[in-house]
């Protein structure tokens, strides 16, 4: 128990504080609604209210205030969150920690966040695979900044953060998946690019970027900037979409992480080169929360993950560290 619950504890009866009462302040500091929360735990919104009363007057705080963004939670309330949710969660796991779970009848969804990268490499083998071993378990993905990914892991907003997500480092686990690099596509015929590129072409030549979470953009920019290289940026895209029909009709060059590049390998009009300058590799893992750690569905899911898109013996990181945004 964290020091300060410890010294909440000093001011008040813990008797006082019951399961309903600690799972009323899970649903708040999750869906910061009244009504959304009371029907996520199965209560009526006037006994939510009761619920949420008992614990302002307990702790001698509003706890939860209405703005135009919804009912905020007080910084008291921040403080509190984590050793609650934490204990919550550690409660779930020993309750669930002997019921097995079955692939082959489950109907549960897992919610993913991952890049549309991550989504056009990963979801279509992974779909592939769950008709095969698990025909009723349902996906659901989602993007968002690294700033909020942490607490979509900690509430159990999402199960599972998949792929190249920079600045990310779990307060909880991370397993590695593989390492990559980047490299350059082009459309087969270019005029002006046979099998290899030279640095003065590579800097001439007209570039499409793609700046969206994940796609490396960062690094690429950062790379030639400290290297005193400047490109012709011509075009730039928030996602990777449309990516393969302009390269492949146009005389662009685009820098993307090789697993993208390999997932276009189906366009006819498209070849892959090696960029003429070296780029850091990036690492793509999977993360998760502790409160999940133990649940045997979340661990049929992870292993599912790592079987099939691990490259080497990676180990699992356990790292209390916080994320470094």
């Amino acid at each position: 128990m964290s020091y300060w619950l410890c010294r909440v504890y000093e001011k008040m009866n813990i008797t006082d504080l019951n399961i309903k009462l600690l799972l009323t302040f899970e649903a708040m500091i999750v869906h910061r609604n009244v009504t959304a929360a009371a029907e996520s735990i199965g209560l009526t919104q006037p006994a939510l209210s009761v619920c949420l009363k008992k614990l302002r007057k307990m702790f001698n705080d509003p706890l939860f205030v209405r703005t135009s963004h919804g009912m905020e939670p007080t910084a008291f309330a921040q403080g509190l969150k984590e050793p609650i949710l934490e204990a919550l969660g550690l409660l779930r796991q020993s309750l669930t920690h002997d019921h097995p779970f079955d692939p082959s009848t489950s109907t549960r969804t897992f919610n993913i966040i991952m890049t549309d990268i991550g989504a056009r490499v990963f979801l279509p083998a992974m779909l592939m695979e769950l008709s095969r071993v698990a025909p009723h378990v349902n996906l659901n993905t989602s993007q968002m900044p690294v700033r909020d990914i942490r607490e979509a892991l900690e509430t159990g907003e999402t199960d599972l953060a998949l792929g190249f997500i920079q600045g990310l480092f779990a307060d909880s686990y991370q397993q590695q998946l593989f390492r990559r690099s980047y490299v350059c596509i082009v459309r087969r015929d270019h005029p002006k690019i046979k099998d290899t590129i030279t640095l003065e072409n590579y800097l001439n030549m007209p570039h499409a970027v793609v700046s969206a979470p994940g796609s490396g953009h960062d690094i690429i920019e950062s790379i030639l900037v400290k290297k005193g290289y400047h490109r012709r940026v011509a075009l730039r895209l928030s996602h990777f979409l449309a990516i393969p029909l302009i390269v492949a009709s146009t005389d662009l060059i685009v820098t993307i992480p090789t697993m993208l590049a390999e997932s276009y390998s189906v366009v006819n009009n498209i070849k892959v080169i090696e960029p003429p300058i070296e780029f850091p590799e990036y690492t793509v893992s999977q993360y998760w929360h502790a409160r999940v750690h133990n649940d045997p569905g979340h661990r049929w899911l992870r292993e599912l993950v790592y079987r099939m898109f691990h490259d080497n013996d990676l180990s699992l990181e356990h790292t209390r560290s916080e994320f470094g945004l």
